[in-house]
C-alpha cells in the first residue's frame, strides 16, 4: 500500500515517502518539514505549505522545479542547489509572498526548523548557493539571505545560462574577491543569452552585483535598504567581467552605484556600442583601460564620470576599505582610441595615466 501511495503522488508532481519506509529513497516528511536529500530527476513542484531543508551538499537539479508563491527553502551549512542543462526552476513569488532563500540557522523566517533555539544565528555565507547551468529560469520576488559561502561568493549564480532575476531582496550575503576577479552574491558574470535583471534591491552584501559586459543594467535596482537607506553593501558597485568583449549594443544605465572595470583590456568592438546613463559613474581597479576598436561607439555626456576604483568622492567607497587608499594619477590606464592611435582625455576622466 506504501507504494500504491508514492505513485500517486508522483503523478500529483510532489514526492511524497513516509519516514518509515524501509526502502526510503526520497524526500523525508516531517510535519510541514521537507528534508532534501535526493536529486530531481522529474517534473516537481515546492508547495508554500512545507518548508524545504536542502541536507545533501551537492543537490542537482535535473528537471522542471515549479517553487510556489511564499514558499521557504532552507540550506543547512555547505549546502548547494545546482540547476544543470537538463533542469529548469520557476520560482514566482509575490510581493505578499515571496519565495525565501535562507540558512537553517533563520529563525525569522519559517520558525526555528534546526531545533537549537536561540543558540546559533545567521550569517553571511551560512550556505553556499543557487547555481543555474540553463535557459528559462526565472526567480521573480524571491528573497535570497546568509548566502554565499563557497569560493563563488555568491548566493544566486548565473553559469552558462540565462535567467530572468526581477523584484527580487538581496541581503546579508557575501560576494567579494576571489584571486583576480570580483563575484557578486548575484553573480551573472557567466551568463549567456538575454539575461534579465530589473527591480532587485541589495543591501549589507560584501558585493552585490557582477554581470557580463554584454547585459544591460537599466536604473531600476536598489543598493540600499529601502527602509533604512544608510544600510548599504560594503562594495557598494557593479562590477564588470569581460569573457566577451562588448560587440552588441549595450546600456549602462544604474547611477546609484558605480560601474567597475576589472581588466586589463576591456574592448567595444564593431559593430558594439556601450552607452551610459544619466550620472552613470564607471570606475577601473589598478591598470585596467576601456579600448573602443574602429567603428564600434561609446555614447557618453559631462554627467558621466570615469574615474579611479580607489575614488571615494565619486560613487563612495566602491572598494570598501574605508580611508585606507586614496585615488591618484596613473591609478587606471585609460580610454584608449583604436582608430586615432589615441587616448581619450576630458575633465571627467580622473586618475588615468594617458
Amino acid at each position: 500500500m506504501k507504494h500504491k501511495i508514492v505513485i500517486l503522488m508522483l503523478l500529483a508532481g510532489f514526492i511524497v515517502i513516509s519516514c518509515n519506509d524501509d526502502d526510503n529513497n526520497g524526500p523525508q516528511v516531517q510535519g510541514n518539514l521537507v528534508y532534501i536529500e535526493d536529486d530531481i530527476v522529474i517534473p516537481t513542484t515546492w508547495y508554500a505549505d512545507s518548508i524545504y531543508i536542502i541536507k545533501d551538499h551537492d543537490f542537482w537539479v535535473s528537471d522542471a522545479l515549479t517553487i510556489q508563491a511564499g514558499t521557504i527553502i532552507k540550506f543547512n551549512p555547505n549546502t548547494h542547489m545546482t540547476i544543470d542543462s537538463y533542469g529548469t526552476i520557476i520560482a514566482q513569488g509575490t510581493s505578499e509572498k515571496p519565495i525565501i532563500f535562507t540558512s537553517i540557522k533563520d529563525d525569522a523566517n519559517g520558525g526555528d526548523n534546526n531545533g537549537d533555539g536561540n543558540a546559533t544565528t545567521p550569517d553571511r555565507g551560512d550556505w553556499y548557493n543557487v547555481e543555474v547551468n540553463s535557459n528559462g529560469n526565472k526567480f521573480q520576488y524571491c528573497h535570497f539571505y546568509y548566502g554565499g559561502g563557497s569560493s563563488s561568493l555568491s548566493a544566486l549564480e548565473i553559469y552558462n545560462g540565462r535567467a530572468s532575476v526581477t523584484n527580487c531582496i538581496f541581503a546579508h550575503n557575501t560576494g567579494g574577491k576571489f584571486g583576480d576577479f570580483y563575484y557578486g552574491t548575484l553573480d551573472a558574470t557567466g551568463a549567456v543569452g538575454e539575461t534579465i535583471i530589473k527591480n532587485n534591491v541589495f543591501f549589507d552584501n560584501t558585493l552585490p552585483l557582477s554581470v557580463l559586459s554584454t547585459i544591460d543594467i537599466d536604473n531600476s535596482n536598489v543598493f540600499h535598504d529601502p527602509d533604512d537607506p544608510a544600510v548599504i553593501n560594503v562594495m557598494n558597485g557593479i562590477f564588470i567581467y569581460d569573457l566577451s568583449d562588448i560587440d552588441k549594443v549595450t546600456t549602462w544605465g544604474e547611477n546609484e552605484v558605480p560601474f567597475v572595470i576589472n581588466d586589463n583590456d576591456l574592448w567595444i568592438e564593431s559593430p558594439g556600442s556601450l552607452t551610459l546613463g544619466q550620472n552613470t559613474i564607471v570606475k577601473f581597479t589598478p591598470d585596467s583601460k576601456l579600448v573602443i576598436d574602429i567603428g564600434a561607439d561609446l555614447i557618453f555626456d559631462n554627467s558621466n564620470y570615469f574615474t579611479s576604483f580607489k575614488d571615494d568622492s565619486h560613487g563612495g567607497d566602491t572598494n570598501g576599505d574605508g580611508d585606507a587608499t586614496s585615488p591618484s594619477e596613473g591609478d587606471w590606464t585609460g580610454i584608449y582610441l583604436n582608430a586615432s592611435d589615441s587616448y581619450l582625455g576630458g575633465s571627467n576622466i580622473l586618475y588615468n595615466l594617458y
